[in-house]
């Protein structure tokens, strides 16, 4: 096993570990000496290939196309509930940018009335979880349940931390405008 980590990563790659399973026994029953055995498992770590990728842009494209690849439910709905909250802060943000109140009040009623848009939408939407019928029922039997990981409990908290974030713009933009 030493021989096939050259890296001295302390580990080696599943590839290399099934090589190894498939040919030592076939090879070791013929060659029962600890002489030919060194010989073979030198052999073995010549053949296989190397753990370690030597180009680090090969390496990190590799990582991400595997990243990508495990993940994809988690980065789409992610990337859609991302855009959809700067969709709806930006709409009402413009709303109220265009009113009397904005006159008076400036950008802190925009960003509270924006920040509170994105709060109605993410508190409807950290419910949903809750609806335990309703999310068995997309998950099994719609087509939904393929492309949504409706039991992915750390989404959930990301949604959380987006309220936490809306609570924290919210109050902070009306305390700098209402007071003074």
């Amino acid at each position: 096993m030493e021989e096939l980590d050259r890296d001295k990563l302390g580990c080696i790659e599943l590839y290399n570990l099934e090589t190894l399973l498939l040919q030592v026994p076939s090879q070791s029953a013929n060659n029962p000496s600890s002489a030919n055995k060194r010989a073979l498992n030198k052999m073995l770590s010549q053949k296989l290939i190397p753990t370690k990728e030597r180009n680090t842009l090969k390496r990190f494209a590799r990582n991400m196309s595997f990243f990508f690849v495990e993940n994809w439910k988690r980065i789409w709905v992610l990337t859609l509930w991302i855009s959809f909250c700067i969709a709806l802060f930006t709409w009402k943000f413009l709303q109220y940018k265009r009113r009397a109140v904005f006159e008076v009040m400036g950008y802190c009623v925009a960003v509270a009335k924006g920040s509170a848009e994105t709060l109605k939408f993410n508190m409807a939407l950290f419910l949903l979880p809750v609806c335990r019928n309703t999310i068995t029922w997309l998950r099994t039997k719609s087509k939904l349940g393929s492309v949504v990981p409706f039991d992915d409990n750390i989404n959930i908290h990301k949604v959380a931390f987006g309220i936490a974030i809306g609570i924290c713009l919210h109050a902070i933009s009306h305390l700098a405008c209402d007071f003074p």
